[in-house]
Formats: structure tokens, sequence, C-alpha cells
């Protein structure tokens, strides 16, 4: 019995470290305001993302495909009111000159990690495969990925973003 509890407490301890060691960083708004943290969890086919928004309500990523007219849209954050955190899990196709609400995927493909609010940051975590085969989700691709981003003073869903803007990322 001692040695299958060791041998699980190494996996957890194993399991931990994959989660708290985010070994990529950059900032997405040059204002400073928007950071995503990631790491590519090897031999899975995994990826922990973590949004860290100088945001007291919602925020978003959106990974973008290459010709920029789709976005799967990761969206959540941390209701301090009711203490709990949310993620949901969209798509969203763009048109020139519209600016819709994203639509609920069907296919609920990402796994909420931890999501906190820390005055005046909020963090979000969570994981997904990097091709999760779900029509709705962009494939996460070796080099650089068109990357949106946004967030909110509030946690309604439907509030306009105080913030939103578009970078590149290299996730491996």
């Amino acid at each position: 019995m001692m040695k299958v509890l060791i041998a699980l407490a190494s996996v957890l301890a194993l399991c931990a470290g994959q989660l708290n060691n985010l070994t990529h960083t950059q900032e997405l708004d040059p204002a400073g305001n928007f950071r995503l943290n990631w790491e590519v969890i090897l031999g899975t086919g995994d990826i922990v993302l973590e949004i860290q928004a100088k945001a007291a309500g919602w925020v978003s990523l959106e990974i973008v495909t290459d010709d920029g007219k789709y976005a799967d849209v990761i969206f959540g954050g941390y209701n301090d009111e009711f203490s709990f955190g949310y993620v949901e899990d969209w798509s969203l196709e763009w048109t020139p000159g519209a600016h819709l609400l994203p639509i609920p995927d069907a296919s609920k493909d990402l796994i909420l990690q931890t999501a906190s609010f820390t005055s005046p940051t909020t963090t979000l975590r969570v994981k997904r495969s990097l091709n999760t085969g779900d029509y709705y989700d962009v494939p996460i691709h070796s080099g650089q990925m068109p990357i949106g981003w946004s967030y909110s003073t509030s946690d309604a869903y439907d509030s306009v973003h105080e913030a939103a803007g578009f970078a590149y990322v290299t996730f491996y």
C-alpha cells in the first residue's frame, strides 16, 4: 500500500509541475494589460494557456485561422461576486466591418484549470488539445499564429470590451 501511495504522490507531483511551470510568455497588449503564458505538454498533444489581464470582468482569447476569417474563442474569468471561475468554448466568423458576438460551441473542448481575481488582475488558466478534432476549434500549429484578445470591466458576457487587439504568437 505504501508503494502505491508513493507512486501516486510522484504522479501527482509530475502533473502539478506540468500545470505550474509555464515556460512561454508574451505580452499581447502593447500597454501591458494582457499577457499570455503557455506550455505545450510534451507527448500529450495538449497545451495549457494562461491569460493574465488587468481587468475586473471577463477575458477572451481568440485563436484565429491563418486567413483571419474564423476564430476559436476562449471566454471566461472569475466572478468575484459569486466566487467562482468560468470558461466557455465559443467560435466566431469574422466579416469585414462586422463585430458580432461569438456563438457557443456544442463540443466543450476546454478544461478550466484555475481562475482568480486579485485586483487589478484576472487570471484564467485552461487546458485543451492542440488539435481537438472539433470543426469549430482552430488547431494550434507550429509557427506564427494570429491571436485576438479582449477584456471587459464586467462579467456579463454581452458587455462591450474595454480593450481588444491582435498579435502573433508562436506556440511551438
